[in-house]
């Protein structure tokens, strides 16, 4: 199943928003944490210490994937931007130069 990301108000589209990529990494660190510290304590709920050792890995990996497409996205717009940017001053230098031909 394919999502299609876009940089709409969350609350305007069904798709899903970098904002929405952005509280899903915030809350796997969140849970994270709250597991490390209940792992340091040796406290491990329900859990045996290798089923949770196994969750903190897969919200890590979890973590690091959204935060990964984050980046690239970031990136990507970046790009873009410089592009427009880019094609805008030539568009500009073409005209300064139709200005001054006789």
């Amino acid at each position: 199943m394919a999502y299609s990301l876009t940089n709409e108000n969350a609350d305007e589209t069904p798709g899903l928003t970098k904002g929405d990529l952005a509280v899903a990494s915030f809350a796997l660190a969140e849970t994270f944490n709250s597991y490390l510290v209940s792992y340091n304590e040796d406290d491990y709920g329900e859990l045996t210490k290798e089923e949770m050792e196994t969750s903190m890995h897969r919200l890590r990996i979890a973590f690091i994937k959204i935060d990964s497409m984050l980046q690239a996205m970031n990136q990507q717009e970046d790009e873009m931007a410089l592009k427009q940017l880019e094609g805008e001053a030539e568009e500009s230098d073409e005209n300064q130069d139709e200005e001054t031909s006789p």
